[in-house]
């Protein structure tokens, strides 16, 4: 099998961002359950900084081509910014209430959305394989979440809102990068910038300040390297998350998600726990990684013939 260019960087980038999102996942999960970390706002503001002034001081030493951030370039990327900061938070959330299996089967309704925002939004129309695919994703999330034993309303209902707000930041960060040219890592500074007012505003509303000022753990050496590995391991996921969306597509970067999810599943029953396997929600699983292979095949079996259907315009004389 011999790949171009572009679908080696686009695998690349797929791949990258399964790795950094199955990662956050569990050190969320340490930080905000295991050490009960009171502000999943305050972890979103310290990503935030740490990943400006990191691109900041990387475009200072020439390592960085990252554009100056202007009002111009912050209100291009205003409405993005928005979706960011109410699918993390939300996001965060529903994690500290959910189990990660279940967290991951929620969250594997985000192609279907995809889908649907790109198909009003985008005006992509979707092939019969991939409609199949995705629609096999979110038949067996609800499967998955019919066999769950220790269902949580509240934390169901942060997980149905993350679902929409990951679509629709996904499917604006898409747009964004095909209508404003910005790379990456540019759009990935912007954004962390604009959110960060956003985000100190949400620390006074909440009252988590004096939380997080209180907080009993802060001498302790286990949890400060716990917090230190979610903020810079957030800051690569931020980027991995905004590159693989640019290079590839919203629903793309959804489906990488449900891959990614079906190995975090079996590893989260076993270390956070917090769910019984039922039979439902273990076919639920199965389904689910089923649909996921799917697309990635389909995804595969597209990108190859486009590549001879170019072949064949260029052999044409």
């Amino acid at each position: 099998m011999v790949m171009n260019d572009q679908t080696r960087r686009s695998l690349y980038a797929a791949i990258f961002y399964g790795i950094c999102s199955g990662s956050m996942n569990f050190l969320n999960k340490l930080v905000l359950s295991s050490w009960h970390f009171p502000s999943p706002n305050f972890l979103m503001l310290a990503q935030m900084i740490v990943l400006s002034v990191g691109i900041d001081t990387l475009k200072a030493l020439g390592k960085c081509k990252a554009v100056d951030y202007t009002w111009a370039h912050g209100r291009s990327c205003m409405v993005l910014s928005f979706f960011f900061a109410i699918n993390t938070v939300i996001a965060l959330f529903a994690l500290n209430g959910m189990n990660i299996p279940m967290y991951n089967a929620m969250r594997r309704c985000v192609p279907i959305a995809n889908l649907l925002l790109g198909v009003l939004f985008l005006r992509i129309r979707p092939t019969r394989g991939i409609t199949l695919s995705v629609l096999t994703i979110t038949a067996g999330t609800l499967v998955a979440a019919f066999g769950d034993l220790n269902f949580d309303s509240t934390a169901y209902t942060f997980g149905a809102i993350s679902v929409i707000s990951n679509a629709a930041y996904l499917t604006t960060l898409q747009k964004t990068g095909m209508e404003k040219n910005l790379g990456a890592i540019s759009i990935a500074y912007i954004n962390s910038i604009n959110c960060m007012p956003v985000m100190t505003l949400v620390l006074f509303i909440t009252g988590d300040i004096p939380k997080i000022i209180a907080y009993p753990h802060w001498s302790s050496s286990s949890f400060v390297f716990a917090f230190l590995a979610v903020i810079f391991s957030g800051c690569i996921f931020t980027y991995s998350m905004f590159l693989c969306t640019t290079v590839n597509s919203a629903l793309t970067t959804s489906c990488v998600s449900v891959l990614k999810s079906a190995f975090t599943t079996w590893i989260g029953m076993y270390t956070f726990g917090g769910v019984q396997p039922t039979l439902f929600f273990l076919l639920g699983q199965v389904i689910n990684f089923t649909g996921g292979c799917m697309y990635t095949l389909v995804k595969y079996r597209n990108s190859r013939a486009k590549k001879i259907l170019s072949s064949d315009h260029k052999a044409v004389p």
